[in-house]
């Protein structure tokens, strides 16, 4: 049989000038996508540590490179108090240390977390208009684009903080196919980076806590003196340090039992953290006898915590099994001198607390 001729071959044709466009954005797309991924995995790996303010300071220093933010800015959140806790920051302006999310109910931040999603805003009337409500900016001021990007931290159902970029180069917006995704997954790495960090802490802190009063014990105690000590000795720092007793504790107990002892050192516990101030440091020194640790502050500043402390443990109620029990407090206060060591300092606020003893109790002495 005779063979058929084989069919022509198609001739090419140039692909559309559109489609090769296509090829070129999605090849550029990639290109960009296998840059950002380099940095991403750098960046979760500098999350992999313990130290809090390692983790804060690589978020807002690293993260706004990635997506061309100029300002970024990261707040903890404490669930007591209903507040945002600024812990890292790039702003050339202070920001505000605490902000309520009572008194700041319309912030892109309290939208955040209250939604649980990231909210992106690239012109705030626009943004506005399109999700009618009505944004809280107090700090407005503090940036020149109206773009920002507010991410929630969020660890399963347990908030941990939010994350702020803003003002994007040029003022775009920033990218939600890849920018916001890169972020979104760091934000993520972050977020259980933090609460590592605090379920931590938190082990250290019942190891160095005791038991009855909520205070810190005599370990902690005498770790943070020395810390504090070589700090004063170092730069010159003010410290003073506290140290009290119940008056006639051991009466007390004789008399209406040691369950009634132990009521008293609680409720003397609660009473002192009320009294003192967020970075005094407050321990059970053993038995009845309390320390307290006042960094940064100058003998004025001391007599001050002092004198409020002693006023509060005198207006406050002590009592056990509905019935009250007499209580007071004898205090001394010693200064710490450069050439002073550790055994020196307890030293004279023991003399000083001896001598408010001696002198009739309920009252508090100063170390010469």
């Amino acid at each position: 049989m005779p063979q058929r001729p084989p069919p022509p071959r198609k001739k090419k044709t140039a692909p559309p000038a559109d489609l090769a466009r296509r090829v070129r954005e999605l090849e550029e797309e990639n290109r960009r996508l296998r840059a950002r991924l380099v940095p991403l995995g750098d960046i979760a790996a500098e999350f992999n540590t313990l130290d809090l303010d390692r983790i804060a300071q690589v978020a807002v220093k690293r993260l706004p490179p990635l997506v061309g933010a100029r300002l970024s800015s990261l707040f903890l959140y404490d669930y007591e108090a209903r507040e945002l806790v600024l812990t890292a920051h790039t702003h050339g302006r202070p920001l505000p240390e605490r902000i309520s999310l009572k008194s700041h109910r319309h912030s892109v931040m309290d939208r955040a977390l209250a939604e649980r999603r990231t909210v992106a805003v690239h012109g705030f009337a626009a943004w506005e208009k399109a999700h009618k409500v009505r944004l809280e900016r107090s700090f407005a001021g503090q940036y020149e684009t109206e773009t920002c990007l507010s991410v929630p931290l969020l660890t399963a159902n347990f908030v941990v903080g939010v994350l702020n970029l803003a003002d994007k180069e040029g003022g775009a917006a920033f990218d939600a196919g890849s920018e916001i995704p890169a972020v979104e997954h760091l934000a993520r790495v972050l977020a259980m980076a933090i609460r590592n960090c605090k379920l931590f802490r938190e082990v250290q802190n019942q190891a160095h806590t005791d038991a009855l009063t909520g205070l810190r014990n005599y370990r902690a105690f005498h770790e943070t003196l020395r810390t504090e000590i070589h700090r004063s000795q170092r730069y010159g720092r003010p410290l003073g340090l506290i140290m009290l007793d119940i008056d006639l504790f051991k009466e007390l107990n004789d008399k209406h039992g040691h369950q009634a002892g132990d009521a008293a050192l609680t409720e003397l516990g609660k009473v002192i953290r009320a009294a003192t101030r967020r970075e005094d440091f407050s321990a059970r020194y053993g038995g009845d006898e309390i320390a307290i640790i006042l960094p940064e502050t100058a003998p004025p500043g001391c007599l001050s915590v002092v004198r409020r402390l002693v006023s509060s443990v005198r207006g406050h109620k002590f009592a056990f099994d509905g019935k009250r029990l007499p209580f007071s407090i004898s205090v001394g206060v010693a200064f710490f001198k450069p050439d002073m060591s550790i055994t020196q300092m307890v030293g004279a606020a023991d003399q000083a607390l001896y001598k408010a003893k001696q002198g009739g109790r309920d009252r508090f002495e100063a170390a010469e």
